[in-house]
């Protein structure tokens, strides 16, 4: 059964254009086959426009038959005439599909007849299409021997015009009247709105306001055909030139009835036409052949696509206006809502106001309380005073209420301990894992752990069950340095520490090696080392987070270690206070008015 259906509809796409083409050699003005219009060109292009291309076969299977009996009168062979057939058919199944393909890619079967602009790309499209079967169609009559060679030219352009013809005339008929219109989903939209916001006494009475309409359309309807077989009596029965009367009435087929009573006046006009030329008594006919055709075909092309154009256009203007009701209507509804809708937002944005007030404070109240926390176990000057062998000065300042920063001194049975680092991000979180470092630092210390490798592993372990336990993501670069005796262990991942020697001798020490970022891993034994520096007197040591060295100014040129690497070393030979204030100066004189967007953390040691 699947088989047999596409079957079927190939036949009787077949059957209708032999029957299309019977009626094409009816409609020769002269004897032979110079047809005023080509009415298989047109419905073909219908068919496959609609049906897909996959049809294609129906129509040269049509296309063949209609030929072959056609020339099978004349004297040639009968393989001859069979052979002329196929490449007329080829001709003309060649037409309707490049016709198809080109108007689906350049305007789509949809919207073929509902623009203006549309109608004229509609046109170009055929008017090229139709280049192909009477290119291949004359090439096989002239080879057949059926017409002469010297004739090419005047056939091609008869079979070219008349294919054109055709398709102006009946593909918009069919395509518009066996396609469901969009005045009916408009009609459709307009019934669904109503049963939501109109009532239905207004339904009734729009009820009978469209029986009346139909009435009078019909009315109507009756009134034009009247006036249509009037004009062809004048213009055929009595022989005189007025069918451009008939315009007028193109014109208010095209108003009054729309796309589909236009095309259907097309058709009856262009008919009216053809056969008042095929029985010689239409002004159109003329001394030759060609002439004849030419008026004749020039008429209906001009009639056609200007009924086309302003049906078109009429149509668009009722479809926007349709549109714009039905927006106004809903625009009506939901300006109500909307309406509603806005007082219970403004409700709620009161309710929520007040709650982020209170929300806002219990914050506040929170980054103080950790801010403060923060500040109170920084070490204070009188801790750095009491460390005999060095001058030690640190500063740190927060980009918001609190900080991601961290930097510590404790000292314990001669030994020093020194860290710094910096948590990813800053804020509630970051500050509250600085706390955390800090206190197991201090807690470590507090047993007696010396071995840098055992104690850093430990530390890491601790910070890593409380960010699993928080749920966070958090993590921190940290560097610990042990100071004795003019010995600098320094242990961990951090930026580069800087040693400029007395003198102005600037060396860097990398720690991209000696660590891994805290709290991200659960081991890292692995990744742990240590690098001893020895300190003569007057060498000063720096460390810093990259709050400094990536602090941009207004253009977003970053600080710089370089430029961190010669303030210190233009200004080694003062105290490590002096000096720590000299370089914060120098970093804010960078940033000028600039947002600052990272916390900024300095620490100086200065071997005495």
């Amino acid at each position: 059964m699947k088989r047999t259906a596409p079957l079927l509809r190939i036949l009787l796409v077949a059957t209708l254009y032999y029957l299309g083409a019977k009626l094409g050699f009816l409609l020769s003005i002269s004897e032979g086959n110079a047809s005023s219009v080509w009415p298989p060109s047109g419905m073909m292009l219908a068919v496959l426009l609609l049906g897909g291309y996959r049809l294609w076969p129906g129509i040269l299977l049509g296309a063949i038959a209609a030929n072959i009996l056609n020339l099978l009168s004349s004297d040639r062979p009968w393989f001859v005439s069979v052979a002329v057939a196929v490449g007329i058919g080829l001709g003309g199944t060649s037409e309707a599909l490049t016709g198809a393909f080109f108007n689906q890619r350049w305007i789509g079967t949809s919207h073929i007849f509902n623009q203006g602009q549309n109608i004229f790309k509609f046109v170009a499209i055929e008017a090229f299409s139709c280049m192909t079967s009477p290119t291949l169609g004359v090439i096989s009559l002239c080879l057949g021997g059926f017409v002469s060679w010297s004739d090419f030219g005047y056939s091609w352009f008869t079979w070219w015009i008349g294919d054109v013809t055709g398709i102006l005339v009946l593909t918009p008929f069919i395509v518009t009247w066996f396609r469901p219109s969009l005045n009916l989903i408009l009609r459709i939209a307009r019934t669904n709105f109503s049963r939501q916001g109109i009532n239905y006494q207004r339904n009734r009475q729009t009820k009978h306001l469209k029986y009346s309409s139909k009435s009078l359309k019909l009315l109507e309807g009756v009134s034009w055909l009247f006036l249509i077989g009037i004009i062809a009596k004048i213009a055929f029965g009595f022989r005189y030139p007025v069918e451009y009367l008939m315009i007028p009435l193109l014109v208010w087929a095209a108003f009054r009835f729309g796309r589909k009573g236009a095309t259907l006046a097309i058709c009856i006009v262009s008919a009216i036409a053809v056969i008042g030329s095929v029985y010689g008594i239409s002004s159109f006919i003329r001394s030759t052949l060609y002439e004849s055709l030419l008026l004749l075909q020039a008429f209906i092309s001009s009639i056609t696509v200007t009924t086309l154009v302003l049906s078109a256009v009429i149509s668009e203007r009722q479809h926007a206006q349709v549109a714009l009701q039905k927006l106004n209507q809903e625009l009506e509804l939901r300006v109500e809502q909307r309406t509603s809708e806005l007082q219970d937002a403004n409700q709620e944005i009161t309710r929520l106001n007040e709650r982020l007030k209170a929300e806002n404070m219990r914050m506040s109240a929170e980054l103080e309380i950790t801010r403060q926390l923060q500040q109170m176990i920084l070490p204070k000057d009188e801790e750095l005073a009491s460390i005999a062998q060095l001058e030690i000065a640190g500063f740190m300042e927060p980009a918001d209420e609190v900080g991601g920063d961290y930097y510590d001194i404790l000292q314990q049975d001669g030994i020093v301990k020194i860290g710094i680092g910096d948590v990813t991000g800053h804020g509630l979180e970051s500050g509250v894992l600085t706390i955390m470092v800090q206190t197991a630092v201090r807690t470590i210390l507090a047993m007696n752990e010396t071995d840098p490798v055992k104690f850093f592993a430990i530390l890491n372990q601790t910070i890593y069950d409380n960010i699993q336990r928080m749920n966070s993501d958090k993590n921190l670069t940290l560097a610990l340095l042990d100071y004795q005796n003019g010995v600098l262990r320094l242990t961990g991942q951090h930026e580069e520490m800087i040693i400029v020697r007395s003198g102005g001798l600037v060396e860097l020490i990398d720690t991209i090696d000696l660590g891994f970022p805290i709290g991200l891993e659960a081991d890292i034994t692995d990744f742990i080392a240590f690098n001893d520096v020895n300190l003569n007197s007057g060498d000063v040591v720096v460390l810093y987070t990259d709050g400094i060295t990536e602090a941009e100014d207004i253009n977003g040129v970053q600080y710089g270690l370089e430029r961190l690497c010669e303030i210190v070393k233009d200004n080694w030979y003062l105290s490590a206070s002096d000096i720590k204030d000299v370089a914060i100066q120098d970093v804010r004189r960078h940033i000028g008015g600039h947002k600052v967007y990272d916390d900024i953390t300095l620490v100086i040691l200065k071997q005495k």
